[in-house]
């Protein structure tokens, strides 16, 4: 059995995936029922979200995942080991990977090139950042966030690292990493430097470099390009599942995030939505995620104690213990436009 573990509101992730996998091969939690368990069974457990745990909540995780290890389970990502967002970005930019790196934004940042952006790191509500061209304007847009009320804790300020594919488009790919098989998986192109998935085929018919762009998607997962470098960046994470978003600057990856949570779509409207053309590889790559998924499903040792002295006691009602929980409210707002 393969247990994916999410925050109780960001499980819809799974939704779609678990009933495909089989009710006897796949099952989701949320950390808010793990915490108050004292036995859970065993087989492979996925710790996912972590970005979205306060530290109290991650370091109750991480007790959970020490045992059901030590209790013979197969633990990925173990929360005690997971790298957080702005760490990934220096830790990238450290190992020679990434050409850019990342400052928290309330820690007087001093980025050494421009332009730069601002994000949340606990979320992935990105939307359309402003570039900021400068010390000066990354100075007036701190203070700005902090006179209107946004604290700047929790936020990072992003070197901008990214190139047009072609005249007016810009591309993201993405790479799944599960239990250490890296599958190149979507190429996403926009007509924005924040790529989303393009759902205006007349548009994206119309442009001169069209078939070339289906050419580089399918070069890029039929071959699972860039594998080796996503490997490293993944080991460098410590994440053993997830999906890497990046493209290519230069010729070289730079990898933008790795969402330890990433959606899996339902499927009839994922094939419906894409470009015709697209759909052939786009199966191919769905296909081999999943076996990759299955090919997780393990019986391993059950039921496995957790007893933990950090742990909750049970008690009558869990809404007292839940509000004394420090944690990001959800959903998180969007960084207000200028």
């Amino acid at each position: 059995m393969i247990h994916f573990v999410t925050t109780r509101d960001h499980g819809y992730t799974f939704r779609h995936l678990v009933p495909r996998l089989g009710a006897d091969v796949a099952r989701r939690w949320t950390y808010e029922k793990l915490f108050h368990r004292r036995a859970l069974p065993g087989g492979t457990w996925v710790f996912c979200d972590q970005e979205r745990l306060s530290p109290h909540e991650l370091a109750l995780a991480a007790r959970i995942a020490h045992h059901l290890r030590a209790g013979g389970a197969r633990v990925l990502n173990d929360p005690a080991r997971v790298v957080g967002r702005g760490e990934l970005l220096r830790r990238l930019k450290a190992a020679g990977i990434n050409r850019f790196s990342a400052w928290r934004a309330d820690a007087d940042p001093r980025p050494d090139t421009f332009p730069v952006f601002i994000r949340n790191e606990y979320d992935h509500r990105v939307g359309t950042p402003r570039l900021l061209a400068s010390q000066a304007e990354l100075d007036a847009e701190l203070l700005r966030l902090r006179a209107q009320g946004y604290p700047l804790a929790g936020k990072l300020v992003i070197e901008y690292a990214g190139e047009e594919v072609a005249p007016r488009l810009w591309q993201r790919l993405q790479t799944y990493c599960v239990g250490g098989v890296i599958i190149a998986h979507t190429c996403a192109v926009d007509f924005k430097w924040v790529v989303k998935d393009l759902k205006d085929h007349a548009r994206l018919e119309a442009h001169p470099h069209f078939d070339r762009i289906l050419a580089d998607e399918q070069a890029f997962i039929y071959g699972n390009l860039h594998a080796e470098a996503l490997r490293r960046a993944f080991a460098v994470a410590e994440i053993d599942y997830g999906r890497a978003d990046f493209a290519l600057v230069g010729g070289h990856p730079q990898i933008y995030e790795i969402n330890t949570n990433p959606t899996h779509a339902d499927h009839a409207k994922l094939f419906r939505q894409i470009h015709p053309r697209r759909r052939e590889v786009q199966r191919f790559s769905e296909d081999a995620v999943h076996a990759a998924l299955r090919a997780l499903d393990s019986a391993g040792a059950g039921p496995i104690a957790i007893e933990d002295e950090m742990l909750p006691r049970a008690s009558r009602s869990r809404r007292a213990w839940w509000q004394r929980l420090l944690r990001h409210p959800a959903p998180a707002p969007r960084l207000p436009r200028p």
